[in-house]
This record gives C-alpha cells, structure tokens and sequence, in this order.
C-alpha cells in the first residue's frame, strides 16, 4: 500500500517538460534571433549578396521568368524545410539563412524551363543531405551540388549556370570575376581557387594539346562560366572545405582532377558536381581518420 502511495505521488508531481520549456531554457544560454543586418555582414550574407547581384544581372537574357521563379521557389522550399526541420528537433532557430544561399545557387544553376515539382525536389534532396549526412555537425557535401546531381541523374534535369552568367555576352564574365573575387578575399580561400582554376585550365589544354575530342570545349562559355561559378561560390562553402591553406591546394586540385575526368568518361553535364562530391567524401574520410576518438574506438 506504501509503495502504491509513492507511485501515485510521483505520477502527480512529474510534470514533462514542454516544447516551449525546451525552447526557453534553449533560448536562455544563446540567442538565435534572425537579424538581417548582422546577417548581410556575415560571410554567408555576403555570399548570398553577391550571387544575388549576378542572378539580377543574369535575368538579362531572354524568357529569364523561368529562372526568376526557380529561385524564388527555391528559396521558399528550403526556408519552410529547415523550418520544419528545426521545429521537430526542438532547435532554438526558426529561420535558416544557409536556405537562402543553397536556394539561390540551385534556382541559379537550374535551366529556366525545368518544372516546379523537380525544382522543390532538388531542394529537398540538398536539405536531407545537408541534415542527415554530417560530421562534427557539419554537413559531409555541399547541399546544392549534391541536390543538383541526384536530379540530374534520375530526371536528366537540365542545368544552365545562368547565375553564371552564361547566358550573356562573353565580356560580363568579368562581372562574375569580380564578385567572385571579393568573397574569396573575404573568406580566405584563395589558395583553393587558384589551385582549383589552374589545375582545370592545365588538365584540358594538355587534353585538347594530344587531341583529346571536345576537352576544349571546358574552356569555352557556357563550361567556363559554370566552372568559375563552381570555383567561386561552392568550391568555397566553409563548412565542406579544408580551412588551412596546405589543404586547401589540395583539395582544389583534386576537384579539378576529379571533374576532368569525368568530363571524359561520365557526364559533360555534372563533371563539377562530380568532381565537387568526390572531394568533399574523400575530405570527410580523412576527417575521420584522423580522429583520435574514433580511431581507437
């Protein structure tokens, strides 16, 4: 009877804790209020501002609606998913700015007549991506790319990399370069462009020098637009690329490699993502590797 009495008491004085509990004592040890003024300041807002600027300058091409609205659903398909995303796993942060710039690089890479739904899914499979596969709570791949090459390969969803610029005269690349230069400067990485850049420039001459058939073509618009693109704005992205400076030559030459010959052999269509995914894997099993925890586990 003494113990039916103990139970009974403990059943009416435990109270569980809520989801708005969860969030107040979430809310107590750190603020996660979105401010766009410090979120324009930041790397990932100035990255965001830029390749904005090219997306407008870019519309400049004929029929652009179609890009225009891949972005904007784009956006909104990846600001809901991280919503819902942070809502279910009682995270303190409602709105997702890293939405915003994978939204706007996937509507910005996407051709202008791809349909609604194969826009949203690009963007679903970069977010299940980005959430599910991680490492030190980092994602393994770089969201958009990994988005952009499940559709391509399922769907054969066509890309223009018109964000890229390359549906404009040959003269704007300098616009891209320009933009592309001030975010690397801003985010220190340019041992990983330049190593990057100079490796794919080298792989297709020699390719094209002992009669490789169409290397030369990676050189030309719309290849190299897509490749500076690549270079400048996802090679890049922090959380998927080394930080120090040795790694970062590195890596950015096995990008290169990596995309050279897959423009030979599988696809002169997702050669980048390829080469793009291929390093980000292979960084991340290095990553591991070297892990003290996990190597004596």
């Amino acid at each position: 009877m003494a113990r039916l009495d103990t139970n009974v008491k403990s059943a009416r004085t435990y109270h569980p804790e809520t989801r708005t509990a969860i969030r107040q004592k979430s809310s107590k040890s750190k603020k996660h209020s979105f401010s766009f003024s410090k979120f324009i300041k930041s790397p990932k807002g100035i990255v965001f501002s830029i390749i904005l600027m090219l997306s407008l300058i870019g519309l400049a091409y004929p029929q652009s609606s179609g890009g225009l609205k891949n972005i904007l659903l784009a956006i909104a398909t990846g600001v809901f998913t991280d919503f819902v995303v942070a809502y279910v796993t009682y995270r303190p942060k409602y709105f997702s700015d890293g939405a915003l710039v994978t939204g706007l690089i996937i509507g910005g890479i996407l051709g202008p007549a791809v349909p609604w739904y194969l826009v949203m899914f690009v963007t679903l499979v970069a977010l299940a991506f980005k959430h599910l596969f991680k490492d030190k709570r980092k994602p393994v791949f770089n969201p958009a790319a990994i988005g952009l090459l499940a559709s391509s390969t399922l769907f054969s969803t066509g890309e223009s990399w018109w964000s890229g610029l390359s549906m404009l005269p040959a003269w704007t690349v300098v616009i891209l370069i320009a933009g592309g230069f001030y975010v690397v400067n801003r985010i220190n990485k340019f041992p990983l462009v330049f190593a990057f850049l100079a490796t794919y420039i080298f792989f297709f001459m020699i390719a094209g020098l002992v009669g490789v058939t169409d290397a030369g073509y990676a050189l030309r618009m719309p290849y190299i637009n897509a490749a500076l693109f690549l270079a400048f704005f996802m090679l890049t992205d922090p959380p998927t690329s080394p930080a120090k400076d040795h790694e970062q030559i590195v890596f950015g030459i096995l990008v290169a490699l990596i995309s050279g010959a897959a423009y030979l052999y599988l696809s002169k269509v997702t050669f980048l993502l390829i080469g793009l995914l291929a390093a980000n894997a292979l960084k991340a099993l290095q990553a591991r590797s070297r892990s003290p925890r996990r190597a004596t586990a």
